[in-house]
């Protein structure tokens, strides 16, 4: 049984030990003919044998002191020392009582993980194992050689910066009415294609996007729906950041399955595109070989959706985002080398329509004070 920390107990008469129970959550992993046990309750991860792990699982509903003959006790009070055998199990902290045990254990899994630490010594052997490992592409191979270029004229923008935050909203409401071509095409340039470029010597060139991204990676790569855009036949893309361009993937793909994939929320119902994103994992796995590198992720989607969402708002449009999606389904509907890539996010935008006070139709101002804010 091997753990990050070593015990140094002498094992106790059985009967010091009262009744213990398996601590509740219990993760079991099986993999590379290991077997792995751990819990959000603890920040241990143990390499356990077979017959340990039937000991907590037989434990779940409590371990008396007059165990059967052949226990190893010394293996129970390492368990009951590394958090594994408790006498009691309280009731899970909010919020993880109602988010589960999944949201938990990967919450706890990542914390407090290594990094490169500051010696030179440290960054030139990072920079050396960097070199052993393929390097893969920061661009997308495209599942067709066809590609529709889009217009590279950007369009005037003097919003000031103020009016834009001050603007940006969801919008659920847009008007059945085709999006001008120069509009679209700078939403995907300024949301998904690279700005600049950087050479980072060893790391390779790097692409600067207007989004943030832990490490410059940009694993994000960008499907839209075409659904109401003028000079656009509507379909299935694969926006390519480098040649500005639409790739097609499926033309017959529209509103009824982009509202199917994101249960129905009605973002998709009437707006002019679409966009779904993709993360291309090997890209960032490739600098950041640690689990919390999906945590960064997900912030780099977050990072993105934001460019979106106030683009949109600077151009006098609206944008959706939403996190909801039936993953699977979408994944297959991408054409995705699944599990290498996933589907992260979905965002909808078009002509907003608006109400009287120029906020979108969805929302309602109070009118007079309210219980709670």
């Amino acid at each position: 049984m091997a753990a990050s920390e070593n015990s140094t107990s002498i094992a106790p008469p059985k009967e010091s030990l009262g009744k213990l129970r398996t601590v509740d959550p219990l993760v079991v992993e099986a993999y590379d003919g290991k077997i792995i046990v751990s819990s959000p309750r603890t920040r241990l991860r143990l390499n356990v044998r077979a017959d340990v792990l039937s000991l907590l699982l037989g434990a779940r509903d409590g371990l008396e002191a007059n165990w059967p003959d052949g226990t190893p006790e010394a293996a129970v009070q390492r368990l009951a020392d590394y958090g594994f055998l408790v006498t009691e199990n309280q009731e899970p902290p909010a919020p993880w009582a109602d988010w589960g045990t999944t949201a938990w254990s990967f919450h706890n899994r990542i914390r407090d993980t290594d990094f490169v630490d500051e010696s030179a010594e440290s960054t030139q052997r990072y920079v050396e194992v960097l070199a052993t490992r393929p390097r893969p592409s920061s661009i997308r191979r495209p599942p067709s050689e066809r590609i529709l270029l889009l217009p590279r004229i950007r369009v005037r923008c003097e919003a000031p910066y103020l009016d834009v935050l001050e603007s940006r909203r969801t919008h659920r409401h847009f008007e059945d009415t085709p999006l001008d071509l120069d509009r679209f095409s700078d939403m995907l340039h300024y949301s998904f294609a690279p700005l600049r470029f950087a050479d980072a010597g060893p790391l390779g060139t790097l692409q600067l996007r207007a989004a943030a991204s832990g490490g410059a990676r940009h694993e994000c790569e960008a499907f839209v729906f075409v659904f109401n855009v003028r000079g656009v036949d509507p379909g299935l893309y694969l926006y390519d950041g480098i040649r500005h361009g639409l790739v097609p993937v499926d033309a017959d793909a529209g509103r009824e399955e982009a509202e199917h994939l994101t249960h129905r929320q009605g973002f998709f119902t009437a707006c002019s595109f679409g966009v779904f994103t993709a993360a291309v994992a090997e890209r960032m796995l490739w600098k950041y070989p640690d689990p919390r590198a999906y945590k960064i992720m997900l912030h780099n989607v977050g990072h993105m959706a934001q460019v979106f969402s106030m683009t949109a708002g600077a151009l006098g449009l609206g944008g959706a985002l939403t996190g909801a999606i039936r993953d699977s389904e979408a994944d297959t509907l991408l054409r995705l080398d699944v599990p290498r890539e996933f589907t992260t996010f979905a965002m909808a935008c078009g002509i907003p329509s608006r109400g009287p006070d120029g906020l979108p139709r969805s929302i309602k101002t109070p009118h007079s004070p309210p219980e709670t804010y």
